[in-house]
């Protein structure tokens, strides 16, 4: 997720992590230390870069870009189906913010058969929904 956040514009890890606790970080707000650490291996396989360090009144900050390998691992992984999960903080969550936050529609995900909404799927099949009646044959 902090590969899309960046595609939207290069950003200080400080920025990266105030995005993220405000979009997904919903009681669960990520350290610093885990901003920096998830940072450190697309950077290491190309696809994010850092900027050079600027020192001022705090520790040192360094903006952080994505490059065209980090770009098309971002709309790789927004092509890909996500899986249906019970929670709000689901992989179809993610890919439905940054597909928006990127300026991109989100129908594709919200329309798509194995990316379905939980609560789109609860309205066309109620039973199932609350354990009542047959599973559907998977399609």
């Amino acid at each position: 997720m902090l590969l899309g956040l960046l595609e939207r514009e290069p950003s200080h890890g400080y920025d990266l992590k105030r995005d993220y606790d405000s979009y997904f970080g919903q009681g669960r707000p990520l350290r610093y230390s885990q901003v920096y650490s998830t940072l450190s291996r697309p950077a290491r396989d190309g696809k994010v870069v850092a900027g050079p360090a600027k020192q001022g009144a705090g520790p040192e900050r360094r903006r952080y870009a994505i490059t065209e390998a980090g770009t098309e691992e971002v709309h790789a992984w927004l092509s890909e189906p996500a899986p249906q999960e019970p929670d709000l903080q689901s992989g179809l969550f993610a890919k439905v913010a940054i597909a928006l936050l990127l300026g991109q529609s989100a129908d594709q995900y919200l329309d798509a058969p194995t990316g379905r909404a939980p609560a789109a799927d609860a309205r066309a099949h109620p039973g199932e929904a609350a354990g009542l009646g047959h599973r559907r044959a998977a399609s």
